[in-house]
């Protein structure tokens, strides 16, 4: 990771709530609208801190966000599990207009080069920052780009992403719905592509711990493995 990658962590400014959506189950997303002048690049987070008063819990999460700048809002995704956080509940209760600090965004899981072919992970809410790298890429026809979408039967953005399959020939998404599937996908992809390509995952703690560790078994080198952490989720499937 570069220095250049954290340097956006001290950009501060305000961002407003434009709406707060609930399509299925636990999910959110939540639409924000920016200050003037802050921009981004896709896959970027950013740390987000709210006024928690007098709820005892950090006021701060970092979310990556799932937008492009030309979209003109920061989009975050997430779940809140069977018992809401102190953080989440006034998150997701926040009006139209409510302020909203931002630190950022910042960070490392971004596209590495303009030619090399590009594995994409997600399981769950991880699709988030894959949600804004796919937007960024929809129109690059020059290299395979594949996505390995993890899901116990619901998927965020799901019909978004598929729009944007079907626009690009260069583009396929794979569901998966189970472990063995998931692993069976992966291993074709690391045999098709090699250490050609680079594999971005997104997903919890122990998901990404064991999707890295299959990819690497395949021979697959560190250096080509890129990941964006979900800390605070519980492990899903891979």
């Amino acid at each position: 990771m570069a220095i250049s990658d954290l340097s956006g962590f001290f950009r501060k400014s305000v961002v407003t709530v434009e709406s707060i959506e609930n399509p299925f189950d636990d999910y959110y997303i939540v639409r924000l609208r920016p200050a003037p002048g802050v921009t981004w690049i896709p896959g970027e987070h950013g740390i987000f801190r709210l006024p928690l008063r007098d709820v005892k819990a950090w006021n701060w999460r970092p979310f990556s966000v799932a937008s492009i700048p030309e979209e003109g809002v920061i989009l975050i995704g997430t779940r809140t599990g069977p018992k809401m956080s102190p953080f989440k509940r006034l998150l997701l209760h926040l009006e139209k207009g409510s302020p909203v600090k931002l630190n950022g965004p910042f960070g490392w899981f971004k596209v590495k080069d303009a030619t090399s072919p590009i594995v994409l992970f997600a399981s769950g809410v991880g699709i988030t920052p894959i949600r804004a790298i796919l937007m960024s890429l929809r129109q690059d026809t020059s290299r395979d780009i594949e996505i390995v979408y993890a899901s116990g039967g619901r998927y965020l953005f799901g019909e978004e992403i598929e729009e944007i399959v079907r626009e690009n020939p260069r583009m396929i998404l794979y569901k998966t719905t189970d472990p063995e599937s998931t692993r069976a996908q992966l291993s074709a992809l690391t045999e098709k592509h090699g250490n050609l390509a680079f594999y971005f995952i997104s997903a919890a703690p122990g998901v990404i711990g064991s999707v890295r560790r299959h990819i690497k078994s395949n021979g697959i080198r560190g250096n080509r493995i890129v990941d964006d952490t979900f800390w605070g989720y519980r492990s899903g499937r891979a």
